[in-house]
């Protein structure tokens, strides 16, 4: 990769100016979904072929057709619509949270109010203005220690687990990748493989057939500001279109996005694609009876489900209904939207053209997420936050106090970006899960989900001057870069979070040692390596680390993610972790 798209060593220069706008008709990201209509409009189509979108395009057209108790029986037997669904969410704060004030917890003087002599400078901690005031603090609540950026989310650790030892690395777009992928040795600007899987796709390779728009993301690759998007083109980075049709990623945009889209799906009926499908019909025992049209079968039992399921609830795919959708004035004022957050942002980093991640703020993406869940069409989504690298809150040293150095300032506060962008919508989007019945079962829509909060990595709060300070060089030369150095870099310390009825809920797993500022390793049934003082994280004396102790990364979280959702990780995508099966509800 040349050096146009390695990100650079200092600060990531983010333009303040934050551009909002409507969403253009078409994400960029859903060309292949129009391109493969395009094949179906020219002719290259088989049984075998056949997709829940064709069959459901023709229902919608022309109605389902009825069939006698015999066959409805054998459809049923051989691919019927799962009586045991699974939806996974990952919340994904994109920039780089304040990990020691959110799920690793560290607990350290304030600097920015007590300074320390100048031969001292590197012991000094930097936090917000307000830490240790009320409601900056460090917390405890039940099992749980956190820090105040997750106060607003301490109604939902009942039902959560919480890493506290975690590492990753400290490049954007390569942890970012790596939160999707998981932890293998691949090569960031490489063609991505066949056999490899994002975790959303991964999921639902196994689970999204049955569902008319599978894996939903909110979110744009290329956003990222240090990425060539000439270089980044194809299946470089990452990739939508990898697994089964069924598991590739839908970008969903805005409301108005996904509303147009779904009124354009209802109405799409290519004639060379009805065709087949009558041909298809008109001898539906024919094909149950052969293996080879196995995925035709389950293509067309998962749309004549879906199909029936939300017919029961209303007329199903049509217009209707659609124009409904994203509008509920109370789901609106639920989820707190404003007009402004059903607008895309577009945001300029290091200088180089405004970019944009063709997303709504999460509140929407939230709201969206559990309308399409309960009229049982999808069943992932990546939420992401809207505005790029809004977490990204390097300061210089410098920067923490007035010109003068009189008035101090302090670290970037997240308080209210993280309260809005997460915990609010996340309040609201859970409880409307557990009061939610599943269109098929009954039961609360919560009872099949797993939520997984998380960032690419944390920040510094200190920063080392030993260097300057034995340099040869004026005073004032000195002083001037200590001021300029970065002291909320990024950092491979951070934390991450499960939510759902099969975690292991109200549990905390490692932490952050006071005088290491270190992970603290874990053992294989999650407790930490007791080589290692569980406070101060230091080498206990004449202790030697265990080697079956490791810091988890994005691999863990992505096979974690897989297993609290039934699935063995194994096999499915190329990551090499193991899941923490520590954190699933025994």
């Amino acid at each position: 990769m040349s050096d146009e798209f390695i990100e650079p060593s200092g600060d990531c220069e983010i333009d303040p100016e934050i551009t909002y706008s409507n969403a253009p008709a078409l994400h960029p990201g859903n060309s292949s979904i129009f391109s493969r209509r395009d094949l179906l409009k020219k002719g290259v189509v088989s049984a075998a072929s056949l997709s829940a979108m064709n069959f459901l395009s023709y229902f919608n057209a022309y109605g389902a057709p009825t069939m006698g108790n015999k066959t409805v029986s054998m459809v049923a037997d051989r691919a019927k619509e799962t009586e045991d669904p699974h939806y996974l969410i990952y919340w994904y704060i994109e920039g780089g949270w304040e990990s020691f004030d959110m799920f690793s917890p560290l607990l350290t003087p304030n600097n920015v109010i007590q300074r320390l002599p100048y031969d001292k400078i590197s012991d000094e901690m930097y936090r917000v203005l307000k830490f240790g005031e009320a409601n900056y603090g460090i917390y405890q609540n039940n099992n749980i220690r956190y820090g105040y950026l997750s106060e607003a989310g301490k109604t939902l650790m009942q039902d959560m687990a919480v890493l506290s030892s975690m590492s990753t690395g400290e490049f954007h777009s390569g942890e970012r990748l790596n939160c999707h992928m998981g932890h293998y040795t691949y090569d960031i600007a490489a063609d991505r493989e066949p056999d490899e899987r994002d975790v959303m796709q991964a999921f639902s390779e196994v689970y999204g057939q049955h569902y008319l728009l599978p894996n939903i993301g909110w979110f744009w690759w290329l956003a990222d500001g240090e990425l060539n998007a000439q270089q980044y083109t194809g299946r470089k980075g990452f990739y939508a279109d990898l697994g089964p049709d069924w598991a590739h990623t839908i970008y969903a945009g805005t409301p108005a996005n996904l509303k147009q889209f779904l009124l354009r799906m209802q109405t799409a009926s290519s004639s060379v694609a009805n065709q087949q499908t009558e041909r298809f019909l008109d001898n539906i025992s024919s094909h149950i009876m052969h293996d080879s049209s196995m995925e035709a079968v389950k293509s067309y039992n998962s749309a004549l489900s879906i199909y029936q399921n939300l017919e029961a609830k209303g007329g199903g795919l049509q217009r209707p209904m659609l124009e409904k959708m994203f509008a509920d004035p109370v789901l609106l004022e639920t989820f707190r939207v404003k007009p402004e957050d059903m607008l895309i942002t577009y945001t300029s980093v290091n200088n180089n053209k405004a970019r944009t991640k063709f997303t709504p703020a999460t509140n929407v993406q939230a709201m969206m997420a559990y309308e399409l869940m309960r009229a049982g069409l999808s069943t992932c989504f990546f939420i992401e936050s809207r505005n790029i690298r809004e977490f990204d809150s390097h300061r210089g040293r410098g920067s923490l106090w007035s010109a003068d150095g009189k008035t101090p300032y302090g670290q970037t506060d997240q308080l209210q970006m993280m309260n809005e962008q997460l915990w609010q919508p996340l309040n609201s989007f859970v409880e409307l899960l557990k009061t939610t019945p599943h269109h098929v079962t009954g039961k609360p829509l919560w009872n099949y989900t797993t939520i997984v909060i998380t960032s690419e990595f944390g920040r510094t709060i200190s920063g080392d001057v030993s260097g300057i300070q034995s340099m040869n060089i004026p005073m004032p030369k000195k002083v001037q870069q200590i001021n300029g150095q970065d002291v909320s870099q990024h950092w491979h310390v951070t934390g991450a979070a499960f939510l759902g009825p099969n975690v292991r809920g109200n549990t905390q797993w490692g932490g952050v040692g006071h005088k290491t500022h270190l992970p603290i390793p874990l053992m294989p049934d999650g407790s930490m390596d007791t080589a290692f003082h569980p406070v101060s994280g230091e080498v206990l004396p004449g202790r030697v680390p265990s080697k079956e102790a490791w810091l988890p990364d994005h691999g863990d979280v992505y096979a974690t993610a897989l297993y609290l959702g039934g699935i063995n990780p194994k096999g499915h995508g190329r990551n090499t972790r193991p899941p923490m099966r520590y954190i699933k509800k025994a």
